[in-house]
């Protein structure tokens, strides 16, 4: 491998890295979206439970 691979193949490197962490962060705000929609699902279950129709 020549300089020239060397180099590009540490930018691909640095790239797949920060696709990662990325990946990582979207997956966390997913987790926290799913979670705020279950909570908010569950209050409505709950509220529609115990309202007088």
């Amino acid at each position: 491998m020549n300089e020239h691979e060397k180099i590009a193949f540490n930018d691909l490197k640095v790239k797949v890295q920060q696709h990662e962490h990325t990946i990582t962060q979207l997956v966390q705000i997913i987790a926290a979206t799913n979670r705020r929609i279950t909570d908010i699902g569950d209050k409505y279950d709950n509220k529609n439970k115990y309202s007088l129709t």
